[in-house]
């Protein structure tokens, strides 16, 4: 019978042979299997190779189980079920780093230590990796076009009494040289003239419609752009529900968010008016609310030819955001250049 001692042939089974599936009932009938069998107990390593001959002589009479074949399965079992068990511990360890906590506007609290970078002078906050913000952010220095180029969340506003919910799109491959409206790519622009009527140039139409022919239409049509404010220097990774205005012209990205803290990459938020921004946030006038900065790394000549070094900081609290993309197009296929994601956590 299957299921009795092969040594003894008195009781049940209860193990099998490493090396060569016997199965034998105790540690006496074990030692006893070795010694008449001259069989070490040790299995095979599956790594050494072992010829079609041998693998066809390892059947037994009939063909019923091949101890190499069952090696093998018995190794890919055990390699499943330790991938398994590691992807549950990643999963149950990035729960235990983000332990977020709601107080006070229920704002996501992130308690776990984080970097804090300087970025083309702007204090990033980076996430642990894994986690959503952080796989979306794909800025970098730019081998090709010789400067920094950001991803960037944009957020847009429904008008007052709209039914929409707002519309949120990650662009990337933003030039740190670009405007606010000549950073915004065809997708969001698109959505802007859906969301708050904006009349297209009328010189052309929409197919014909050039990036220089968005922008000036962007600027003219009086949208108002706001990121969020964060106390200068700040490791604390709470999400902010205090907004800054910005220059949809005039200044380019590098200047409007230097000395600006941002979660990963910047986020940028699109209203017609003032009273159609949610009652959650409040705007705050930058002037008055910044503090000097006194350690702020000063952000490098963009038309350097050599990449800009980072500082990067390990606080004893955590951090969050980030940008980037030829505007006329929103896709994040072409990926040239370097990250600069390469500080250890």
């Amino acid at each position: 019978m299957g299921s009795i001692c092969e040594v003894c042939g008195d009781s049940e089974f209860k193990y099998k042979c490493p090396r060569c599936l016997k199965k034998s009932c105790s540690l006496a009938c074990s030692k006893k299997h070795k010694v008449n069998d001259d069989c070490s107990g040790i299995a095979h390593d599956p790594s050494v190779y072992v010829s079609s001959e041998t693998l066809k002589n390892e059947d037994d009479e009939k063909h019923e189980m091949n101890v190499v074949v069952q090696r093998d399965y018995n190794f890919l079992t055990q390699m499943k079920r330790t991938v398994e068990l590691q992807k549950r511990d990643g999963k149950s360890k990035n729960k235990r780093m983000l332990n977020m906590q709601h107080g006070g506007a229920k704002r996501p609290r992130y308690n776990e230590n984080c970097q804090r970078v300087i970025r083309r002078g702007v204090n990033c906050l980076m996430l642990p990796k894994g986690m959503q913000r952080s796989c979306m952010n794909k800025s970098k220095w730019d081998k090709t076009l010789d400067l920094f180029v950001w991803s960037i969340e944009w957020t847009l506003f429904p008008v007052q009494g709209a039914a929409s919910e707002p519309f949120v799109h990650v662009s990337h491959r933003i030039r740190e040289t670009d405007s606010i409206a000549e950073s915004m790519g065809k997708i969001i622009y698109d959505k802007c003239c859906d969301m708050y009527q904006m009349q297209r140039s009328t010189s052309t139409d929409e197919a014909q419609e050039t990036k220089e022919d968005r922008t000036r239409n962007l600027v003219n049509s009086r949208l108002l752009f706001y990121t969020k404010w964060f106390p200068y220097n700040t490791t604390d990774v709470v999400d902010s529900r205090k907004l800054v205005r910005l220059e949809p012209s005039g200044k380019s990205i590098a200047e409007q968010f230097r000395n600006k803290t941002v979660i990963e990459f910047p986020t940028i938020f699109v209203a017609k008016q003032e009273s159609d921004i949610p009652k959650k946030y409040t705007i705050v006038d930058e002037l008055d609310s910044r503090e000097t900065p006194s350690t702020a790394a000063p952000a490098s000549d963009s038309s350097s030819s050599e990449e800009p070094a980072e500082e990067s900081f390990k606080p004893p609290l955590p951090s969050y955001n980030t940008p980037a993309d030829d505007s006329d197009s929103d896709s994040d296929g072409y990926d040239p250049g370097v990250t600069m994601d390469f500080l250890a956590n």
